[in-house]
């Protein structure tokens, strides 16, 4: 990894910077609720919400009642008005929309049979993966 790195950064400050704990991060659900309404809603909890530079409905979240309630024990968690997401999973669907709101194509990687996640919907054990793409306009 140090003969990978460019000479001018720092191998421990890298390693430094791997262990340091993850910042907690909310993503807001915009089918839900609006960010303004949420932000009006939580604000008498005093949760210190930062942006998240690359997602509009994503925070950097502290709390000084972390140990008194757990987030995902907060109402507004458990009704579905936020998720509980690193910030760096916002960032591919951000990347994926960045140019083109309407992307030509994604892949869907889905577990093998027998190795589906919890509570899987129907038929994701059936198929590896998939791939869709949207034809583009004729003309």
């Amino acid at each position: 990894m140090r003969a990978a790195m460019p000479a001018h950064l720092s191998f421990d400050e890298f390693i430094a910077a791997c262990q340091r704990p993850l910042r907690r991060s909310i993503r807001v659900n915009t089918l839900k609720i609006s960010v303004d309404d949420f932000l009006s809603l939580v604000a008498p909890y005093g949760w210190q919400l930062t942006p998240v530079p690359w997602c509009e409905e994503g925070f950097w979240i502290e709390r000084d009642d972390d140990d008194a309630l757990p987030l995902g024990s907060t109402a507004e968690h458990l009704s579905g008005l936020f998720y509980i997401q690193e910030a760096s999973s916002m960032l591919p669907v951000a990347a994926l929309f960045a140019d083109n709101p309407q992307p030509d194509g994604a892949w869907t990687l889905l577990p093998l049979r027998g190795r589906k996640p919890p509570r899987s919907p129907p038929g994701w054990a059936m198929r590896a993966a998939s791939w869709r793409m949207s034809s583009p306009p004729a003309g």
